[in-house]
């Protein structure tokens, strides 16, 4: 990702910059590794007892619970999945690193609402789809990147928080999208802090080009744009029906060609938002995390 060196220079003088937990990298490196067997992962999972502790709350959550209680890391594992699992530990990762506040116009807690929820939202869009759902993203990926769509408005409300504070107000008083007010107060958007957070995190592609395209769909790489355009539409979707509180104060009407697009009608679009609606337990287990 390209920015201007200024910019650059301005976001690699942050100090403290969060990092993600040794076990995040650990575990992503051996579930991309063929040969890594159950074991392997176990061993790296123990070694973070938090993130341990939410995969067991999890698996015995009413989403997963059978006839009988889990009780052993090795049981949920094969029962969650490896991606569930993956994806369990980067959320709790995230969420420790960068803990909720209730500071005026950006309530943390109210964000993270808002990317869960556009998690969930994407995963029923991509469902809803004119094609086969083994062509398209696993539901896993459309949750992860769900969740860290908007990363880069935590690093502005960490580490510039007078500035971003500064950009929302001038975004609610003139009717802008947020990112345009994020460049002319910051001289950078979200989108573009949070990739470059992504890449010091070494996220994967498909992760990055979701956060840095989310609001311009059209300019993701031909490989991810479908994955890129179904988590802008949740963007849009959730922010549109106040689920959570992402900041984001004006709606870009642009998007509605992806709407065409992808033969989603307003009708097609209001049963989604329902079928969100009933999955609202899902989002209340990741915000317990918090």
């Amino acid at each position: 990702m390209m920015l201007p060196q200024k910019i650059k220079n301005r976001l690699e003088s942050i100090e403290n910059l969060p990092t993600l937990p040794l076990v995040i990298d650990h575990l992503g490196r051996a579930l991309g590794d063929p040969e890594a067997d159950i074991d392997q992962v176990v061993g790296i999972i123990e070694d973070d007892p938090a993130i341990m502790a939410r995969i067991m709350k999890v698996v015995n959550s009413s989403f997963y619970l059978g006839v009988r209680k889990v009780t052993s890391l090795k049981s949920a594992i094969v029962k969650l999945g490896f991606q569930t699992v993956n994806n369990i530990a980067m959320s709790a990762a995230v969420f420790s690193t960068f803990p909720p506040t209730s500071r005026h116009l950006f309530n943390r807690t109210e964000f993270w609402r808002h990317c869960i929820y556009t998690g969930i939202t994407a995963e029923i869009l991509s469902a809803c789809l004119d094609r086969p759902t083994d062509q398209g993203p696993s539901q896993d990926v459309l949750h992860l990147c769900g969740l860290l769509h908007d990363i880069g408005k935590i690093v502005f409300a960490q580490f510039f928080h007078d500035q971003f504070l500064a950009a929302l107000k001038v975004s609610q008083e003139e009717l802008i999208p947020l990112s345009a007010a994020e460049t002319r107060v910051l001289g950078v958007d979200h989108a573009q802090a949070g990739a470059w957070l992504g890449q010091r995190w070494n996220l994967s592609e498909q992760l990055l080009e979701v956060i840095r395209w989310h609001h311009s769909p059209e300019k993701a790489t031909v490989e991810h744009r479908e994955l890129v355009t179904i988590c802008s539409l949740a963007d849009r979707e959730v922010n549109k029906n106040r689920l959570g509180n992402s900041g984001n104060a004006f709606e870009q009407i642009h998007q509605k060609e992806f709407d065409q697009e992808f033969k989603l009608d307003k009708d097609t679009l209001f049963r989604v938002m329902i079928r969100v609606e009933e999955e609202s337990a899902k989002s209340s287990l990741l915000m317990s995390f918090i």
